[in-house]
């Protein structure tokens, strides 16, 4: 173990952070190289694989925040696996399913900390550890310094005033934030996409004034949309620079940290860092330079035939079926939604949520979603397919459509829930598992759900 005895944090990419709390050093979300969501994210800039190389070789542990791919991503992880010491060992939220820990022991990790809701693990004499989970996905660090609450890692996490409120009262305020500055995905309706990107903005001021933090370094938006498909997004996205100009507005202290910045030090952990101003002048050159972008679609996606997409839609839609109760599904009333097929000549096809079918239109009209063959076909494919769709922005609604469908809105409420092995039945919903991971989270798990209930019924 490095006993360097400092206190720092450095931005490697993206969501990536590498903090040595103490001597102890933490990575967090590496993701280096490759595309994440259906290949509809890019990263931007990209890190420098042989300056990560180096700085990671001594790690004492990883924490993952949440299985999106972004934050999970296997190909970089399995590349890390190599680098790190073989005793590493994976922190990650605790779930009703260990499919994380068990995709982790096929890249080559043998070690695993599954980390209640809101309990602390020492980890040395002076460094301590908390996750605070945020519904069925995200989950968020916390780092305490000599019992001293240093650094909240909020990431994608999306708190709320309620959650604000517990954290503060749970460990006081944290002395930095990291969180996120930029959208993360499309509901399918691009006239929504700039007041969402106002949305991350004032979310972020929000969480700055409710945790009553010293300091916040904007992170976790390092990317671009980056197929043709979904390009026009970019256009929507917040900069870095951006973030800070509204944290000026606000008179609320934010630092810029590029990767290629030095580490922020912290003398005093109840102090701001002692670099802060060189840090923040550093990274406001390297960020205002131009990223070299590009080609959009430097690989080309083929066209997945009829009978292979009829099939996956079929079986995933009996699934869910399957999964949950018939009163409730009946409750859902869901109607049936049609795709605009790009690469199948435009046809329009039915998706009969009801009747478990999926079959050609004979009104070919009019659409609710436009769509290439591949994307649908992820989408329905993959567990976590319906949101990855909506991460990658690989997708569009009919131009009339001002509003979310409200059957769009269940699909997506049940693929979720099912990925997480969380199934809307009797036996699902009492096991002992759900009802252990229900528990848990019991404080503040009803604001979270109302909160995404309002989220849900305003678009």
């Amino acid at each position: 173990m490095n006993k360097t005895f400092t206190t720092e944090i450095k931005l490697l990419s993206h969501a990536s952070i590498l903090i040595n709390a103490k001597g102890l050093k933490i990575l967090t979300d590496p993701w280096f190289f490759g595309t994440a969501f259906n290949d509809g994210w890019d990263l931007s800039p990209e890190p420098d694989l042989l300056n990560i190389e180096e700085l990671i070789a001594d790690v004492d542990l990883i924490w993952i925040s949440h299985e999106h791919p972004d934050h999970l991503h296997f190909p970089t992880l399995k590349w890390v696996s190599k680098i790190v010491k073989k005793d590493v060992e994976i922190y990650f939220q605790q779930t009703n399913s260990k499919k994380v820990f068990e995709a982790l022991t096929k890249v080559g990790f043998r070690k695993f900390k599954s980390m209640k809701h809101k309990n602390k693990y020492k980890i040395s004499s002076e460094v301590a550890l908390a996750c605070y989970a945020h519904r069925h996905l995200d989950s968020a660090l916390a780092v305490f310094i000599d019992s001293n609450f240093w650094l909240l890692n909020i990431n994608d996490t999306e708190l709320t005033k309620n959650d604000t409120s517990i954290i503060r009262k749970k460990w006081g305020s944290p002395s930095v934030v990291y969180n996120q500055f930029s959208i993360a995905g499309s509901e399918g309706i691009e006239s929504l996409l700039s007041a969402d990107a106002d949305h991350v903005l004032n979310k972020m001021t929000d969480h700055h004034r409710e945790l009553n933090t010293k300091l916040t370094v904007p992170f976790a938006s390092y990317v671009r949309f980056g197929r043709s498909d979904n390009n026009y997004m970019n256009k929507y996205a917040n900069s870095s620079m951006s973030a800070k100009k509204r944290f000026i507005s606000e008179d609320q202290e934010m630092c810029l940290q590029s990767y290629n910045s030095s580490s922020l030090k912290w003398k005093n952990i109840d102090e701001l860092p002692i670099n802060l101003n060189e840090v923040n002048l550093q990274s406001s050159k390297d960020l205002t330079l131009n990223v070299a972008s590009k080609n959009i679609d430097n690989f080309l996606y083929k066209s997945v035939s009829r009978e292979v997409v009829k099939d996956i839609i079929e079986r995933r839609i009996k699934n869910w079926k399957k999964n949950t109760n018939i009163f409730i599904w009946s409750f859902f009333d869901l109607k049936p939604i049609t795709f605009c097929v790009k690469d199948w000549g435009n046809e329009i096809w039915v998706c009969d949520l009801n009747n478990q079918s999926f079959h050609i239109s004979k009104d070919l009209s009019s659409s609710d979603i436009e769509i290439s063959s591949q994307p649908l076909m992820q989408a329905f494919e993959m567990p976590f397919g319906i949101q990855t769709l909506g991460v990658s922005g690989r997708y569009k609604f009919n131009d009339t459509c001002l509003k979310i469908p409200k059957s769009w809105k269940m699909i997506r409420i049940i693929s979720s829930l099912n990925n997480a092995n969380i199934h809307l039945s009797l036996g699902g919903l009492f096991k002992i598992a759900t009802l252990r991971w229900i528990w848990q989270r019991r404080e503040g798990l009803f604001s979270q759900i109302i909160q995404q209930i309002n989220r849900f019924m305003n678009k």
